[in-house]
């Protein structure tokens, strides 16, 4: 294989193995955001579970404030019992006790309800500090391995940018530039394989005279379609076989 393009394939390879680091990284912002949204979001039950819990709070004071007043009602009706002089005052104070007494009766069984509601308020909020306690953990544990990655992935950039510089210096210049004005015209991929008289790049079919040239290897040959440089990867060892049965 003519070396130059040999260097090419290898140059190739370094810079879709640099592509696809520099996507991952850039993918990592979005790892860490959701990380931020999931804790959020967590932290948003707990805070919501105790504005609930401050809502059932209030009415069940309102709810007493008001039940002290009938109470205080009842008592002043009983101790105005002793002064009624009629049978018409008196059934009038009893309706009017009656009617207290269901008052105060409805008053309690809505204060007994908040309470109950109060104790699932309660759970509500314990499980969901600890749910939220498991989120932050998590995530900080994910966000370190993402750290870790981000520096993994830039050591292997600037790897990758070393031997990319090193593989290109061997080259001349024009055939540098043209390698780097296709890699950037054809998405990241200038150098593409010929596989069965197609170039793997654009999918389009040479024709038979191009086909045959890039198959020698020999020289840099470009696509018709899409002027990526085309190379034949080197056809897979064949295994002799014998049918001679041991003697």
């Amino acid at each position: 294989m003519l070396p130059a393009l040999a260097t090419l394939i290898v140059v190739q390879d370094l810079d879709t193995a640099a592509e696809t680091a520099r996507h991952r990284l850039a993918g990592l912002p979005a790892l860490l955001q959701q990380l931020d949204r999931d804790s959020s979001e967590a932290a948003g039950v707990v805070e919501a579970a105790k504005q609930q819990l401050a809502a059932n709070g209030a009415a069940r004071r309102d709810l007493e404030t008001q039940a002290s007043a009938v109470e205080a009602r009842l008592s002043r009706f009983e101790d105005h019992k002793a002064a009624v002089k009629t049978n018409q005052e008196f059934t009038a104070l009893l309706h009017e006790i009656e009617v207290a007494r269901g008052s105060k009766d409805a008053l309690d069984d809505q204060i007994l309800g908040l309470l109950e509601d109060a104790d699932g308020i309660t759970a509500a909020i314990a499980e969901a500090e600890q749910t939220l306690a498991r989120v932050k953990a998590k995530g900080e544990a994910t966000r370190r391995e993402i750290e870790a990655e981000k520096t993994t992935i830039e050591h292997e950039l600037a790897r990758l940018g070393g031997e990319r510089s090193r593989e290109l210096a061997g080259l001349e210049a024009p055939l540098v530039a043209r390698y780097e004005q296709i890699l950037k015209q054809r998405r990241m991929l200038a150098v593409a394989r010929l596989e069965r008289d197609v170039c793997s790049g654009c999918h389009v079919k040479l024709r038979p005279v191009v086909a045959q040239h890039v198959r020698h290897n020999d020289a840099i040959v470009t696509c018709d379609s899409c002027q990526r440089i085309l190379y034949a990867p080197a056809a897979p060892a064949t295994v002799e076989t014998s049918d001679a049965s041991p003697a």
